[in-house]
């Protein structure tokens, strides 16, 4: 890292630790709003945050930001220092690579401005790929209506363990604009009077992968918006979702392992006019609290030469009207719609206006006795009812292996839906707890009993660098396990666990173990650690 000049003079030194910086610091490392907002010592203290992220950024050194817990606010008056044309938009400009680091949701940044604008965009002044991380994103109310959006996603970015928060009516949360972003471990809702329109959408071409993140309440969850973009969601889940599930207006769309409440809408649509708009699902679970809509649409607009396709497979569609519409027009160089359902349990009817289905290979139509958290019991009629080929998704949405001979005839199949049904190994023949659920002693043990946790690496009590590892075991092979760092949601996981980005005090790391009978462990694993100040 580039550093100040040695050899400052004492009363340059005098003047810098006047202002709380030492004469050593990192020039490429900023503390914002002071040096007590850094987990590492040497940082440059800036109480403007846009200021921090257009400070040295192009002198070929990665900058890194940490940001204190507070509210930060984008103020929407005109900034000669930055000349750019968005007030109240955070627009950082330069070449160099840079991360952002929040302490946690507590670091919440917003704007004064109004306008159809991002609260932050990466795109708007720079070519740098930014990463923002452990921070909370709130757009005002202030913002246009039906328009603006929390973050954009330029080319490179990433967003990962943030929360976005709406308070105005209708705005997305992440827009993707150009290649090579992802988003993971991010959390998108409405709050007070607020919704979210969009929760991931990419545009002009953008292409963005989505992984375990909750969308809560939107309008269309996930967009594909035009020619050229793609949108690749794994371990997505939406709730309380008011129109569609997944849309697709033009580019690509493939969704994998996910899970979607939907208050009464349609699950999946792709629509087409002079691009084509392609959607694919595999192992996706959608449930409709309603019975208005179909759980298909495909639909074509104009008489463009784009055609609307949707491919589902292995996936569960439950509590729709109908299991499909489509609605096409015809003649020379028009585009069609294409809807095809495979090894999937939805309802075989629906309404053709033009265009293909096809519905016939594998489907069932029955209903799949969901559990609460609409995983499978042994009795539901989508295990084993997926795809008996060879391939496909190794792993379901909580991490389990894919596929589990769940029916106990010999022939290991995929399950429909999300989740795979974890059958137990039959126990030794001996007794001796030897088989695949044996957890070692006197009697094998039966399905009722949860495994035991071990953490087996970990970090010490102190942790300078903000980077915890963890390592940890079952007491029951082929189980896989749930984790938790201090009040971040459970999600599934796979040991080594690593965290990055870790704010300045003390953490608390929980993990889980379950069975292949489902069986949790009741009592996880805990290592206590802290990051100094």
């Amino acid at each position: 890292m580039k550093k100040l000049r040695s050899g400052v003079g004492a009363a340059a030194a005098a003047a810098l630790l006047a202002l709380g910086l030492s004469p050593s610091a990192q020039a490429t490392t900023f503390c914002v709003p002071t040096l007590s907002a850094c987990p590492v010592a040497g940082g440059v203290a800036k109480t403007d945050l846009e200021e921090a992220m257009n400070t040295d950024a192009e002198d070929g050194v990665a900058d890194t930001i940490y940001l204190a817990p507070g509210t930060f606010t984008e103020t929407g008056a005109y900034e000669p220092s930055s000349g750019f044309k968005d007030l109240g938009s955070i627009e950082p400009s330069g070449t160099d690579p840079l991360t952002l680091i929040g302490a946690g949701p507590a670091s919440v940044v917003t704007s004064s401005g109004s306008g159809n604008i991002y609260l932050m965009a990466l795109g708007n002044g720079g070519n740098r790929e930014v990463t923002v991380r452990t921070l909370t994103l709130q757009v005002p109310a202030g913002f246009t209506d039906g328009g603006g959006a929390a973050l954009q996603l330029s080319s490179g970015d990433k967003a990962e363990g943030i929360e976005i928060v709406s308070l105005n009516s209708e705005s997305d949360g992440i827009v993707a604009t150009g290649g090579g972003n992802r988003v993971r471990e991010v959390e998108v809702r409405g709050e007070g009077a607020g919704t979210v329109d969009s929760g991931v959408i990419t545009s002009f071409g953008g292409e963005v992968t989505v992984e375990d993140t909750d969308i809560l309440g939107g309008s269309w969850p996930l967009y594909a918006s035009d020619q050229g973009s793609l949108l690749t969601a794994r371990r997505v889940t939406e709730v309380g979702t008011r129109t569609y599930g997944a849309v697709v207006t033009g580019g690509t769309m493939r969704i994998e392992n996910s899970v979607f409440t939907i208050d009464d809408g349609i699950g999946l649509y792709v629509s087409a006019a002079a691009d084509d708009g392609l959607l694919e699902a595999d192992h996706l679970t959608v449930f409709n609290e309603g019975s208005t809509y179909p759980a298909l649409e495909g639909k074509k607009f104009g008489t463009g030469a784009g055609d609307a396709s949707m491919v589902v497979e292995n996936s569960i569609l439950r509590g729709f009207s109908s299991g499909y519409r489509t609605d096409t027009a015809f003649g020379p160089g028009i585009g069609v719609v294409h809807l095809a359902a495979r090894y999937s349990n939805l309802p075989p009817s629906g309404t053709d206006l033009g265009g293909t289905t096809d519905l016939a290979t594998g489907n069932i139509d029955a209903d799949p006795l969901f559990n609460a958290d609409f995983s499978l019991p042994p009795s539901s009629p989508s295990v084993d009812a997926g795809d008996p080929a060879a391939g496909g998704l190794s792993v379901d949405f909580l991490g389990a292996p894919r596929p589990n001979d769940g029916d106990g005839d010999g022939a290991a199949v995929r399950d429909q839906g999300a989740f795979e049904y974890q059958r137990p190994a039959p126990p030794s023949a001996a007794g001796s707890g030897g088989g695949a659920n044996g957890g070692g002693g006197g009697s094998p043990r039966s399905d009722r009993v949860a495994p035991q946790t071990t953490i087996a690496k970990g970090p010490g009590a102190k942790l300078a660098r903000g980077k915890a590892k963890f390592s940890f075991r079952a007491s029951e092979r082929g189980s896989s396990f749930q984790c938790k760092l201090d009040k971040r949601k459970i999600r599934p996981c796979r040991s080594p666990k690593t965290y990055s980005g870790l704010a300045p005090g003390r953490h608390v790391f929980k993990v889980w173990a379950i069975d292949g009978a489902g069986n949790k462990d009741p009592t996880p694993a805990k290592r206590r650690f802290r990051v100094p100040t």
